[in-house]
């Protein structure tokens, strides 16, 4: 009975000094150790949402640039040499219509008007745009600046392509009449006879963590990544430039983040008159230490 009333009154008495620090470090260590475990859970989550929100803009300007060089003009498709910070533009000539011809001038003086097998969706009423017949060379479907700029794109009366005046109904059944601005000589026929009417040259164009989207700026035999300047952009001087956000919505911001520096990000594949090539895209981003790369190939189409 005695030994029972000794236990109780030590059992009375409470935790000792060294239970009292050894049960503190214990509760430190594990305090550590879990405020750690949400930090980097916390932190995880952070970088996590951090690298699909790069990822989600990164691919929604890929798909997009895509989309549109898909829709190129055969062959229109050129590049820029990558600078060592990655800074490289791609242009190429969309595509918003394709048929079949059937008499356009290939001969003497050429002509102003011809009929082509009507467009699916028609594109009667049209009084804008650019024929083209058997793009088979860059330069030569670009070489707008031909001559002095009066009336640009100012395109010699002999080549791929002209700028349309208008389209409309022909008297024949299911053809469609073009009108071009002024007397032209196709002077190579295609094979396939294919003709397209496309719209004026887009560019992106990576500049310094940025891609943007440059339109309405005209057609340059030589290719340019250079802005237009505070003087403007003076044609008649023979400079060739894209325009600034002073000639806005002409040129668009697509994303940012972007750290190219030491990748090409666009190359385009071998083009033949017998195969498609590829176009390859390859953009880094990166945000807070996060990084994240895409690679994307698009097939074009070379065959005129």
């Amino acid at each position: 009975m005695g030994f029972h009333k000794q236990n109780i009154a030590g059992l009375s008495n409470g935790f000792t000094l060294i239970e009292m620090i050894a049960a503190i470090v214990v509760s430190a260590i594990l305090a550590i150790g879990i405020v750690d475990y949400i930090g980097r859970a916390v932190d995880g989550f952070g970088s996590t949402a951090n690298r699909n929100q790069l990822a989600s803009a990164g691919r929604t300007a890929v798909d997009r640039l895509a989309m549109e060089i898909h829709n190129a003009l055969p062959n229109s498709i050129r590049t820029t040499t990558a600078n060592g910070a990655g800074e490289q533009c791609i242009e190429f000539i969309p595509v918003r219509a394709a048929t079949n011809y059937i008499n356009p001038p290939f001969t003497g003086l050429g002509g102003t008007t011809f009929d082509v097998v009507d467009f699916v969706p028609t594109q009667h009423g049209a009084t804008d745009g650019y024929a083209v017949i058997f793009p088979n060379r860059s330069n030569r479907v670009y070489d707008g600046d031909n001559g002095p700029p009066a009336g640009w794109p100012n395109f010699p009366a002999r080549g791929r392509i002209q700028e349309i005046s208008s389209m409309a109904d022909s008297a024949s059944p299911d053809q469609t009449t073009v009108t071009l601005v002024k007397t032209h000589r196709f002077n190579r026929r295609s094979r396939s006879e294919r003709f397209f009417v496309v719209e004026d040259p887009i560019s992106y164009c990576i500049k310094s963590d940025k891609l943007y989207r440059y339109t309405n700026y005209g057609f340059y035999q030589n290719q340019t990544d250079t802005e237009e300047g505070v003087s403007g952009c003076a044609l008649a001087s023979g400079d060739a430039c894209l325009p600034n956000y002073s000639a806005a919505p002409d040129k668009m911001l697509i994303t940012d983040n972007i750290d190219n520096t030491g990748i090409t990000a666009f190359s385009v594949g071998t083009q033949t008159l017998t195969r498609n090539s590829l176009v390859s895209i390859e953009l880094n981003l990166t945000s807070e230490g996060d990084v994240v790369n895409l690679t994307h190939e698009v097939l074009t189409r070379s065959v005129p």
